[in-house]
């Protein structure tokens, strides 16, 4: 993240970190409200970033390596954002990582995600 930060940050109005979005499920009642309340939090998807130039989000995945599984990963937190957030833009869709798997580039672009890979 301190590596992406250095170069792009300024190109971003705000970053927000450990985001949260989908719908949280409760427990119930019957629960301590401090369990309840963990178990909403890890119910919900955890979004590494989200970073903002005007009203345009940006959903970011850091990974070491970027994978299959990260790009589905990303695909589904820009479709709960829009779920969650539908009078806004939609989401650009980030993968930062160091490397990626075989395929990876061509897998991302399919689902409109840019990937970029540190050097």
């Amino acid at each position: 993240m301190r590596s992406w930060l250095t170069k792009h940050e300024r190109d971003y109005d705000r970053i927000e970190y450990n985001v949260r979005i989908g719908t949280a499920r409760d427990p119930g009642p019957a629960f301590p409200e401090y369990v309840r309340h963990t178990a909403r939090l890890s119910s919900q998807l955890r979004l590494d970033a989200v970073a903002w130039q005007g009203k345009q989000p940006t959903i970011l995945e850091l990974k070491l390596w970027a994978t299959a599984t990260a790009v589905q990963q990303l695909a589904i937190y820009g479709a709960v954002w829009r779920e969650d957030y539908p009078a806004q833009p939609a989401p650009r869709l980030l993968l930062v990582a160091i490397g990626a798997e075989q395929g990876v580039a061509e897998t991302a672009a399919a689902a409109n995600i840019t990937l970029e890979v540190l050097s």
